[in-house]
């Protein structure tokens, strides 16, 4: 006896993997090009005074908008690089304190925002975007509070650094730093793997070692610890900072163990343009006093000569 069909209209399936990779394929190509960060970038200032060096200001984990976050003296920062000739910045990330309810455990971190972070978010981004109209910003990357908003939906770099002419880290890289005639390497990441207590710069040498082994600077954040070490390392003259942090109060990391005092930011590195030199400054204040004499003295010898 035939069977009759009990399902007369089920629905045929036509596929093929080869339709499933075309997706695939084209979905990488459009977010590769929509991808607002690098991981190698060329940076080469025009600095006012090109015979002397260049002064950067290293700067990370500034965490604006908590309320804990020392705003008066990141605005002070961020005013001596305004201001001051041959100066530049490089941010490492945490620009932001960016906490929301999304985060679980770690969502009572809203408490120290006194202003949503939308609101703070995109002040910061004014505040750097006329450095950047100035040609002030070397290279801006990347932090683990920025990556918060990835829970909620929003891609924090795009959103806010969308419109910056400066490269964007978004996980870390290589900058190329072409200072007059000298070519420098600076390799920077938020984090590394060998955070030491004992030796917090530390990391920054695992990071030469196992990344940018040519780098001639390392410069990372995250742990709010502050040190800086001028070394050598293959022959070759480097320099290994973690640049301390803006969040001067923090009784979370005092309650954990971690630490009850904040590395203090300001570092500073000087390059030179006419030969391959590198000083580290610990203050920033005392990085400008020293180039305000180099153009003092470069301005009295133009003077004399004419």
């Amino acid at each position: 006896m035939e069977r009759l069909n009990q399902f007369p209209d089920k629905k045929e399936r036509e596929w093929t993997p080869l339709q499933v990779d075309e997706v695939l394929i084209r979905a990488r190509e459009v977010a590769e090009k929509f991808e607002i960060g690098q991981k190698e970038a060329t940076f080469i200032p025009h600095p006012d005074y090109p015979h002397l060096p260049i002064t950067i200001l290293l700067m990370t984990d500034t965490h604006y908008g908590s309320s804990r976050a020392d705003t008066n003296l990141i605005n002070e920062h961020l005013d001596v690089v305004r201001d001051t000739p041959n100066f530049y910045l490089a941010h490492k990330g945490d620009h932001t304190y960016n906490f929301n309810v999304t985060l679980g455990k770690t969502a009572d971190g809203v408490f120290e925002n006194p202003l949503p972070p939308q609101v703070t978010s995109r002040a910061w981004a004014e505040k750097l975007k006329g450095l950047d109209d100035q040609n002030k910003i070397a290279v801006l990357g990347f932090g683990n509070h920025n990556d918060f908003a990835q829970s909620a939906g929003q891609d924090w770099y795009d959103t806010f650094l969308g419109q910056f002419k400066c490269p964007i880290f978004t996980s870390g890289g290589l900058l190329h730093i072409l200072e007059g005639g000298e070519h420098y390497e600076m390799a920077m990441t938020h984090r590394y793997w060998g955070t030491s207590k004992l030796n917090p710069t530390n990391a920054t040498k695992r990071f030469l070692e196992h990344e940018y082994p040519t780098a001639d600077i390392s410069f990372l954040g995250h742990t709010h610890q502050s040190e800086g070490l001028q070394f050598e390392r293959g022959g070759i003259k480097r320099v290994g900072v973690i640049a301390g942090t803006y969040k001067d109060t923090d009784n979370w990391a005092r309650k954990q163990g971690i630490g009850g005092r904040s590395g203090s930011p300001g570092w500073a590195l000087m390059l030179w343009p006419d030969r391959k030199k590198m000083e580290l400054f610990s203050d920033i204040e005392l990085a400008k006093q020293v180039t305000l004499d180099m153009i003092f003295r470069e301005e009295l010898k133009s003077g004399q000569t004419r």
